[in-house]
């Protein structure tokens, strides 16, 4: 099997039954990622001093 990044070939490692692929060249791990998020709510310089001057 050849890496999709560099198309060098992938060594394969298992451990405790699971198993990884990995290109040596590239760093390629063969993780799925999601890249998208949530965005987050923004706390305004009030809310922070109000909650900081509640306790």
């Amino acid at each position: 099997m050849d890496c999709p990044r560099c198309e060098s070939p992938l060594e394969s490692y298992t451990l405790a039954g699971k198993r990884a692929v990995t290109c040596e060249r590239c760093g390629y791990l063969g993780v799925s990622v999601e890249h998208r998020s949530e965005p987050k709510e923004i706390e305004s310089w009030q809310a922070a001093l109000d909650r900081f001057n509640d306790t």
